[in-house]
């Protein structure tokens, strides 16, 4: 029997979203990363990186997440055998635009398509989410939620089970989107959760963590983008801690607001800044303003006109 394969499309996404830290991301048409998965159950060699191509291959480290994504699903399902995994990289990585957890959806989606086994949404996003770990050091499963399953999505662990879903906005939605061409610092990631506060007041956490994320839901569930605008800027513990590390954090945020964007906030953990819009035109007005304030604070970066975009669930196909 020919080895069976099959591709998947997974989207770039933006976590926390203001007060939303770890529980909170969107998946957005910025960028794309796509994995077509092949596998031979006669074959008994692991998994194995083919090819990486795209624009950000050189910068992938090879496409670490999406090697240990499979290797986490076929040990999870008890598979042997050997799979080969080609990539194409197109999301930026570095950029707090879940790039590895991009790479690791895709696997994961292409490749439970072809082994068939009945795994809930939640479990995939497990599997992905320990795939990520080999390139960011920790799993953020909210990135990975995001690819997987498309639009904005909530995630939490109940016991030891992780628990994802998709929260459905009831009005369009359209975000401008600014990413910095500057190479990040190395290891970004972990510098940006080091500055995070260890303890906060009860009270303080339980509003920020707890009351605004639990709005931020229902204002997109109602379609109050004003609210939701207004939730993205109110975080009182992660993007105040970060935003002192983020070049022309506040130039970009006030020139984004001062041509009418509902709501910014940091992409994760930044550089990459996300502003909520009405509309495609606005969004593009509100980009081209985050770009030129970037500019004149001294740095340079490329914008992306975005919405919500499908999971990579969705968008397998069959190639062999």
């Amino acid at each position: 029997m020919p080895a069976m394969c099959a591709s998947a499309r997974a989207y770039s996404s933006s976590a926390n979203l203001g007060p939303g830290f770890d529980v909170l991301a969107v998946a957005h048409t910025s960028y794309y990363d796509e994995v077509t998965a092949c596998y031979d159950e006669k074959k008994n060699q692991g998994v194995e990186v083919v090819k990486v191509v795209g624009p950000f291959a050189e910068g992938s480290g090879g496409a670490a997440s999406a090697q240990r994504a499979a290797e986490e699903l076929l040990s999870r399902l008890g598979f042997g055998g050997r799979v080969e995994l080609s990539v194409y990289k197109g999301v930026p990585p570095g950029r707090g635009l879940g790039s590895s957890g991009a790479s690791a959806a895709a696997t994961v989606a292409a490749l439970s398509s072809i082994l068939g086994q009945r795994i809930t949404r939640s479990e995939l996003v497990y599997v992905a989410g320990l795939g990520e770990t080999v390139a960011a050091g920790t799993p953020h499963f909210d990135n990975v939620a995001a690819s997987l399953l498309g639009g904005f999505v909530l995630v939490t662990t109940i016991g030891n089970r992780l628990v994802a879903k998709q929260v459905r906005p009831s009005k369009p939605l359209f975000f401008a989107i600014l990413v910095p061409s500057r190479a990040p610092r190395k290891q970004k990631t972990r510098f940006m959760r080091s500055v995070i506060p260890r303890s906060v007041e009860v009270s303080l956490a339980a509003r920020n963590f707890g009351g605004k994320t639990a709005l931020m839901v229902l204002a997109l569930l109602e379609g109050d983008l004003e609210l939701v605008g207004e939730l993205m800027m109110s975080d009182e513990i992660i993007e105040r801690a970060r935003s002192r590390y983020v070049d022309c954090y506040w130039a970009v945020r006030e020139a984004a607001l001062s041509v009418g964007a509902p709501g910014v906030s940091l992409s994760g953990a930044g550089p990459s800044m996300i502003a909520l819009a009405w509309s495609e035109t606005r969004a593009s007005m509100i980009a081209r303003a985050m770009l030129d304030a970037y500019r004149e604070c001294g740095g340079d970066a490329e914008t992306r006109i975005a919405t919500l975009a499908p999971g990579a669930l969705e968008l397998v196909k069959s190639t062999g």
